[in-house]
């Protein structure tokens, strides 16, 4: 029965609180109310994220003029605020008061700040507190601090019933007279001090003391974060327990995380109700604080450095996608950090490439570190050093990168920007999965835990700007905030592999916050367990692993405007022999080199009837090759039939689909000093595709595929296009002979 009633209670508050917002706000309903004096006090020494938060949800409900702020930029008098202590709020809390003391309408609130955000406005506030009864009201919690011997004195009342001194409010008189209750030194705890006045019987009649033990103004989250609920419909956090709406939310003890957590959504944060994604108001309000971006000439100055510490995939695309950011050179910085003694070569060529031999380079400052000097300091050494730079260069902002993501987007850099938050991140994903970049939440080791919109987060059901507990991988530090000292790696809690950890943990303790965006897909994560460097270019292998790696730089960059097509639209060279990009020229390249990088001459054996690579140790018409199951690469190949050609196949062979065989893959090689042409046959397949591997004209002289029936010829295939045609019956082809040079081709035979 008491349920149900609180249900009534809270959905006719819904009610009154919709039809309020509907009306102006600046209309009060009750004209003494609007006309009341209002002061906010809150007590903030260091004018950082939640002081900046407190106050723009103030701003919100125009009652940022009613705030005074007191010990801003002064040296914190209250103790160690972990244990015991804060008397020093109260003493400044009684100095601002003197001006009040004999005002007996004017109306006081005092709040925390960095763990405090309003939730309504002035009238709501006062109307609550008229109701309430109370001369002086103070916000209640279930658990007792820091006395728990005084429990058995507490009164009994609804709801909640210990006293929770973050947040408050009363008549300026009988604060005044509340503060004066006793005196109390600066390091003694403040919530004894209230917990005193309120327990004394006389003192607390005398002036009409209450807790607010159902949350009807106040709600604090230690102990009673499931009473609420998030109340999407009405716009409103509920408190369905209590049937209340708090108008202040109070994230008291270890509650900080959960406190960033909801003021994601209020006041006017985000609507997961409007739009098919949500509406992230925040996100169109509170501009005046961006970054203009698009004024070239005056962006920041940003330092970039760029971390490989473990042997990674596609390690060469990480490097281009990182010089190809669309930011001045002038004014922008770059390190590279290599680890990885088998990428050191590889790496220095692609420097080689972007800076040292490259005149339009005119980066402002560009190093490379490689492992003889970052493997003699511990990772958070190195990435704290790296971070440091960023002061020593008078940068702006500092990025640091690792490389296990995939930046697919050119403006990462002045995206995170334009947002001029502490610490930000674009949110990254591994494809097909809920591993990510950010944590919603943190276990108390600093670990990850989940938050309960983490999946909606992370699938993009709900894109915005969100303050997050953990981010890593790409993160963008604006430079003041290195310069205050409250961001480092080194974390004497945390083994060096945990540096992200150790960064996060510090962030947090020093009220840093840390941001997510998901607005804009910039890239996303790649899996980097297993992977090998016992090949040339063991990338080829990726497909199972990080299949839109290797899409990304394997496969035609022309090959989707192709699944768009119609059989007519496809160009055919010859009568039912089509032609389609398939495989990129660095596949192209990488497929080569593999194979005449192997050791001894991986072709040699080949090109004779007698071939013990087959099932029945005899081919018809042999060619100089290498089978894909000679060097593990066939299941790999089938996934690129399966996935790229099986689509093509029935766009342009209608009625047929590729039942995914092909039992014979290979590269053939003819050479102007060895097999130089292939006699007339048909191919043991359904369909063949033959992919051009080199340059006909510039690597070779003569070839082309030369189908016989159709009196066809088809020569100077580009690189990575492939030629798909009937194998059995219908079209018997030979290869011309070439009359100089190499020529490599990728033949299949699909479905024999």
């Amino acid at each position: 029965k008491q349920w149900y009633q609180r249900r009534v209670r809270v959905e006719n508050e819904v009610e009154q609180s919709t039809e309020k917002n509907v009306v102006d706000s600046t209309t009060p309903a009750d004209e003494t109310i609007s006309e009341q004096e209002l002061v906010i006090f809150t007590v903030a020494s260091d004018d950082n994220d939640p002081y900046r938060r407190y106050v723009q949800s103030l701003k919100t409900f125009n009652l940022d003029d009613k705030l005074q702020t007191l010990g801003m930029n002064q040296e914190w008098l209250g103790g160690d605020m972990t244990k015991a202590g804060g008397g020093y709020k109260v003493n400044l809390l009684k100095q601002a008061m003197e001006q009040y003391k004999d005002e007996e309408n004017t109306i006081v609130m005092f709040t925390d700040s960095y763990d405090v955000i309003f939730l309504a406005d002035k009238t709501e506030i006062l109307t609550k507190f008229k109701e309430s009864g109370a001369n002086f009201l103070i916000s209640a919690e279930i658990y007792i601090w820091p006395d728990k011997s005084l429990e058995k004195q507490y009164p009994e009342i609804e709801g909640k019933k210990y006293l929770c001194s973050g947040a408050m409010i009363g008549y300026a008189k009988t604060f005044w007279n509340v503060l004066n209750y006793k005196s109390i030194e600066n390091t003694d705890d403040d919530q004894l001090f209230y917990t005193h006045a309120y327990l004394d019987p006389e003192f607390r009649e005398q002036h009409k003391i209450k807790l607010d033990g159902t949350s009807q103004i106040f709600h604090n989250l230690h102990g009673a974060i499931r009473e609420l609920d998030f109340g999407f419909g009405s716009g409103r956090l509920t408190n369905w327990q209590m049937g209340t709406m708090p108008a202040v939310l109070h994230g008291n003890g270890p509650t900080k995380i959960d406190l960033n957590r909801f003021s994601n959504y209020y006041p006017r944060g985000f609507d997961p109700t409007t739009g098919y994604k949500g509406h992230c108001i925040r996100c169109e309000e509170e501009l005046d604080n961006r970054v203009n971006v698009n004024d070239t000439e005056n962006l920041p100055t940003i330092l970039t450095s760029v971390f490989i510490n473990d042997r990674t995939p596609f390690v060469d695309h990480f490097i281009n996608q990182t010089f190809a950011q669309s930011y001045p050179h002038g004014k922008w910085h770059l390190r590279i950090y290599n680890r990885v003694w088998s990428h050191a070569d590889h790496i220095q060529e692609l420097v080689n490439h972007h800076v040292t031999n490259n005149p339009d380079s005119n980066l402002a400052s560009f190093k490379l570190y490689q492992p003889k000097d970052t493997t003699q300091r511990t990772l958070m050494q190195q990435y704290d050093e790296a971070m440091a730079q960023c002061l020593e260069l008078n940068c702006d902002w500092y990025f640091a990168l690792d490389s296990v993501i995939t930046l697919t987007d050119t403006n990462v850099l002045k995206d995170l920007i334009y947002w001029n938050t502490s610490v930000i991140t674009t949110q990254l994903t591994q494809p097909g999965q809920y591993w990510s970049n950010f944590w919603g939440d943190v276990n108390p080791d600093g670990f990850y835990a989940r938050s309960p919109d983490y999946f909606d987060l992370v699938k993009r059901e709900r894109l915005g700007l969100w303050n997050v507990a953990f981010v890593n991988n790409l993160v963008a530090i604006r430079a003041d905030v290195i310069r205050s000292g409250k961001v480092a790696y080194t974390h004497s809690k945390y083994d060096d592999s945990n540096y992200d950890v150790g960064f996060a943990t510090n962030a947090r303790d020093n009220n840093v916050f840390m941001h997510m965006v998901n607005l804009k897909q910039h890239g996303h994560l790649k899996r980097m367990e297993n992977y090998t460097d016992n090949r040339f270019h063991n990338d080829l292998w990726q497909i199972f692993t990080n299949p839109i790696d290797w899409k990304l730089n394997y496969i035609h960059p022309d090959f989707d405007k192709f699944l768009a097509m119609t059989r007519p639209q496809f160009p055919q060279p010859c009568p039912d022999v089509f032609h389609f990009p398939l495989l990129s020229k660095k596949f192209s390249w990488h497929i080569i080199n593999e194979l005449e990088s192997m050791p001894g001459d991986v072709f040699a054996g080949s090109g004779q009837n007698n071939d013990n690579r087959l099932a029945g140790g005899y081919e018809n018409v042999p060619t100089v090759d290498v089978h894909f199951t000679q060097i593990n690469f066939q299941q790999e190949w089938m996934k690129v039939l399966r996935d790229y050609v099986g689509p093509i196949q029935r766009r342009i062979f209608e009625g047929y689909s590729f039942h995914g065989n092909a039992l014979l893959s290979f590269v053939v090689k003819y050479h102007e000093n060895g097999q130089r042409k292939l006699v007339p046959h048909h191919d043991h397949s359904t369909f063949t595709t033959n992919t051009a591997l080199n340059r006909q004209g510039i690597d070779y002289e003569g070839g082309g595929s030369y189908f016989i029936r159709q009196n066809c010829l088809v020569r100077d295939v580009e690189i990575g296009w492939t030629l798909i045609h009937p194998g059995r019956l219908t079209h018997y082809h030979e290869g011309k002979e070439i009359t100089s040079g190499t020529r490599y081709i990728l033949v299949s035979f699909n479905d024999p």
